[in-house]
């Protein structure tokens, strides 16, 4: 296995892991960068942006350089207070960022993924991948993202899952470093960093078998529930008579919005603001046509206080 390659992976992720996916030159081709960095070019994952008027100075490497002029096709004179005049690699003054759109397509080509399942989710942070079914009807849905340690990005990614009904088929790839922090919405998930199951090969990823499995069980706490809210907050799951339910986003705030009330008692229009909706008159049993049977057995209203009131089951008296 070529350790560039390998190295190559690692600085990818690195990159994605920025707020910007943007480098310059003197960094990505040098230093611990360099074979990596090289490759990444060489494999058009990593665009041109535009050229730099001052860098390190390659010499002192602490004082910085200012462009003079441009000698022949790959030298650059530069100026360093330090140094004086100083000779350097033209290709050090370019900057290079992802090209995401390039990155995406080729893990879905990588994956044996159809193109036409291929989602974005937040706007150049996740993506669902596609849906592979490796068994007649056992499917696996690959997700990829970049910055799961932000708890927002993950809760998005979540949503999409449970949206996607995949959360016992879902496979995430990720720039980031695993395991993810305490609290993530996606703890239990099957979460994989890119550089630790694949190396980057020519137009392709390739993934190593003994890592990246082909089927995945997602955990779940064992006993399961009869009836409970005990796992909204964290899983978004609600159970009725041992079914388990995934809740939709708004269903998840509605549920949320009476167990932290006091009383568990709450107007229409406090829950709608809590909720962050701006319909009126905000009936909660709307937001429950996938999942009736959650609203009937936790949720009722009352008629003459004009409230809508949390029923707490006896499994659930040790939650409030």
């Amino acid at each position: 296995m070529s350790g560039k390659l390998v190295n190559a992976t690692e600085v990818l992720c690195r990159l994605l892991e920025q707020s910007k996916p943007t480098i310059n030159g003197a960094a990505l081709l040098g230093g611990e960068f360099g074979e990596g960095g090289h490759e990444l070019v060489r494999e058009r994952l990593l665009v041109l942006g535009p050229a730099l008027s001052y860098l390190t100075c390659p010499d002192c490497g602490i004082e910085m350089a200012r462009v003079v002029r441009f000698v022949g096709v790959d030298q650059v004179l530069l100026y360093c207070d330090e140094c004086g005049e100083v000779d350097a690699d033209r290709a050090l003054l370019q900057t290079y960022t992802v090209s995401l759109s390039r990155f995406i397509d080729r893990m879905v080509s990588s994956l044996e993924l159809t193109p036409s399942n291929r989602k974005a989710i937040d706007n150049d942070i996740s993506w669902r991948l596609g849906v592979h079914e490796h068994k007649r009807g056992k499917a696996q849905t690959w997700y990829f993202a970049r910055h799961l340690n932000d708890h927002t990005v993950a809760r998005h990614l979540l949503d999409q899952i449970r949206s996607d009904n995949a959360a016992q088929s879902a496979k995430i790839i990720t720039s980031t470093d695993v395991p993810l922090p305490d609290g993530s919405p996606l703890v239990g998930y099957d979460i994989k960093n890119l550089a630790a199951i694949a190396r980057m090969s020519q137009n392709v990823f390739l993934f190593f078998d003994d890592r990246a499995e082909a089927t995945v069980a997602q955990p779940e706490e064992e006993p399961a529930p009869v009836t409970s809210l005990r796992h909204v907050r964290h899983k978004g799951w609600a159970y009725v008579d041992g079914e388990k339910y995934e809740l939709e986003g708004m269903q998840q705030k509605i549920l949320l919005a009476l167990m932290d009330a006091h009383a568990h008692r709450l107007e229409g229009k406090v829950i709608a603001d809590r909720c962050g909706s701006d319909a009126f008159p905000f009936q909660p049993a709307k937001y429950f046509g996938r999942n009736n049977e959650v609203y009937k057995a936790f949720v009722r209203y009352v008629p003459g206080d004009k409230v809508y009131e949390l029923i707490i089951h006896p499994e659930d008296a040790d939650l409030f």
